[in-house]
């Protein structure tokens, strides 16, 4: 069944983001017909930038996105008020616990897309941060379509934002068998690599 956007808060607060960005930003979006209409989606995305999680949201406005943010923007009593009726799920990013990972496996499993960067943080330069374990975990532990997004801009104020979502990154090789530790971190930068190669491609 395809999953369908019920959470008015979150349509409204879609409907300024679209309103803002077209002001503040040139938005472009390759590839939409790439997106699931339903199912199990888990989107990973690069991350340099706390619109990172905005830019997601635009591209993918006709479905409730729920991000995973670090759980130190919940301290924050205004935005953790907000944040959580958006659905956002926090996380120690340096220790997430068993709560946390079976909340993000529930996401996943309701079928409502999860946003997740691999790189676990913003990187602070140009270059990419190697992909943490987490976004393999979750995809082969709810064998979900693994979408990469990737998000090409200088974050200026004014300029071009191309978000190009990439096909999806075949799985199945992993289901049938059990998958080590190092495994996991491998698959994770095979999903991060897709990202950067479309960053490489598409890059002006």
């Amino acid at each position: 069944m395809e999953y369908k956007n019920e959470n008015k808060f979150y349509k409204f607060v879609i409907l300024i983001l679209s309103f803002l960005s077209k002001i503040l930003f040139r938005l472009e979006i390759k590839g939409r017909e790439n997106l699931p209409k339903s199912g199990r989606v888990i989107v990973a995305a690069n991350h340099k930038s706390f619109l990172d999680p905005i830019f997601i949201m635009l591209a993918m406005k006709d479905k409730e996105i729920i991000p995973v943010a670090k759980k130190e923007l919940f301290d924050v009593f205004i935005l953790k008020n907000i944040l959580k009726k958006l659905g956002v799920i926090p996380i120690d990013r340096e220790n997430p616990s068993i709560v946390t990972i079976k909340a993000i496996i529930n996401q996943i499993k309701s079928e409502k897309p999860l946003a997740i960067f691999p790189e676990g943080t913003r990187a602070k330069t140009d270059d990419f941060l190697p992909a943490k374990p987490g976004v393999a975990l979750f995809a082969l532990k709810t064998k979900a379509q693994v979408i990469p997004i990737t998000i090409i801009t200088s974050y200026r104020l004014f300029s071009k934002v191309k978000i190009v979502i990439g096909n999806e990154i075949d799985m199945q090789e992993y289901y049938n068998r059990k998958v080590n530790k190092e495994e996991y971190q491998d698959i994770a930068q095979k999903i991060m690599d897709c990202i950067k190669e479309n960053y490489m491609k598409y890059k002006e």
